[in-house]
């Protein structure tokens, strides 16, 4: 019975079949393994040496159809796969492990190209390229397995679904905390600085008033003629009048302690050198009396600084170096500038005085009226505005002395 699976087989070539063609080749002398290779490459693509696989065997129709169409099947799956892979890792950039991707649709490639030349035998028989082909797949089949082994290790530490959803979970709540913990933030932000405000204004309240007040103080002192008084009541008044004087300083000190926390000055492209001479030269007097020697090394230049700050600075760290001397030494007082190591212009202020016990009074050398000398002249007000002129313009300042060894200050500018 003639069907169309049929009519698509091949005639048997020359009347040969597999057995008479395998025969054939018995009788001929066998080369050596090099002609043997170097015949099978030459004649990749010939196939007279073999019948189409129809003819070689008892194939039925149903039998050889089934083989050729689910080879084809195979082949065509196989093509698709790759082309799915490719368009993939080409959408998604962050896909892991790409050259096993890479590898894998070689592979299969490979493989569903092995089962279209099969099915194509069963009409043409190119053996010699079915198993050029079959060599390459394996080749390649051996270096991704490789490839998926070195990888293993990676893949098992990869983190699963599960593990992922968790996470997301724990940060997602951990998120809610943080926004309510910014929250609260912001209204202690907002509450401290309505406090803030009210403490302004009501420093600014007392010290208007109180300012008044000591000042009638002080006038009516000045207006009585204590000449005309005994002893003991001049005496009173005298009292009266020093309270008010200092009540006076005290109140000066508060305001000026105010406005450098709430005044922004601009900054200025400052000379070192030229602010330090006007300094010493305001101070020329106490220097020369005392007999200090000011050393200066700027290898630094220049600072972007509030011009007033840096003289105040300046004037405050060198007073405190003649008010804080040795008595039996002359003041040796070494200012110098440099970059640290975090690129920041530093100056530094040294010297030979009689120290501080930072051990004792380290947490309170830059308070407000804090002395740590018997000193007539100390009234702990000018490391407190150095302190604060620095502080305003973002930069810090540190103190390192010892007892009878001196004392060194360093200003780290942020500029």
């Amino acid at each position: 019975m003639i069907t169309p699976f049929t009519l698509l087989k091949p005639a048997p070539i020359c009347g040969t079949n597999c057995l008479q063609t395998h025969e054939h080749l018995n009788g001929a002398p066998k080369a050596n393994l090099a002609n043997q290779a170097a015949d099978f490459f030459t004649n990749l693509f010939d196939t007279s040496s073999w019948p189409p696989r129809w003819h070689c065997g008892t194939w039925t129709d149903f039998h050889g159809w089934v083989y050729i169409i689910s080879d084809i099947a195979i082949w065509a799956s196989y093509f698709l796969i790759p082309v799915l892979l490719i368009r993939m890792v080409t959408k998604r950039k962050d896909v892991p492990f790409l050259k096993i991707f890479w590898l894998f649709g070689a592979f299969i490639i490979l493989c569903g190209t092995t089962h279209l030349i099969d099915a194509a035998i069963f009409w043409w028989p190119a053996y010699r390229l079915s198993a050029l082909l079959r060599f390459l797949t394996a080749v390649v089949s051996c270096v991704t397995v490789f490839a998926l082994y070195k990888v293993l290790p990676e893949i098992f530490s990869l983190r699963s679904v599960a593990d992922l959803e968790h996470e997301i979970k724990e940060r997602k709540a951990i998120e809610i905390k943080l926004e309510a913990h910014e929250i609260a933030l912001n209204n202690s932000l907002e509450l401290l600085s309505q406090h803030n405000q009210q403490l302004k204004n009501f420093t600014h309240i007392l010290s208007h008033n109180i300012r008044n007040h000591a000042s009638n103080i002080a006038l009516l002192t000045e207006l009585l003629d204590t000449s005309l008084m005994n002893e003991d009541d001049a005496d009173v008044i005298h009292k009266i009048k020093k309270v008010s004087d200092g009540l006076n300083t005290t109140l000066n000190d508060l305001s000026a302690a105010i406005k450098i926390r709430e005044s922004v000055l601009k900054p200025e492209n400052l000379h070192f050198k030229a602010v330090t001479q006007k300094v010493i030269s305001i101070l020329d007097t106490d220097l020369n009396i005392n007999r200090a020697v000011v050393n200066v090394d700027f290898k630094v230049e220049t600072v972007s600084f509030p011009s007033i700050y840096l003289e105040s600075i300046l004037m405050n760290l060198i007073s405190n170096s003649i008010k804080y001397r040795k008595e039996d030494t002359p003041p040796q007082i070494n200012i110098r500038t440099y970059k640290n190591e975090n690129g920041h212009t530093v100056l530094e202020h040294a010297d030979n005085g009689v120290g501080i016990d930072l051990a004792l009074h380290g947490d309170k050398i830059f308070g407000l009226y804090k002395t740590f000398h018997q000193n007539k002249n100390a009234n702990g007000v000018g490391l407190f505005l150095v302190k604060n002129q620095v502080e305003t313009q973002g930069g810090q300042i540190i103190a390192e002395s010892q007892p009878n060894h001196g004392t060194t200050f360093k200003i780290i500018f942020n500029e």
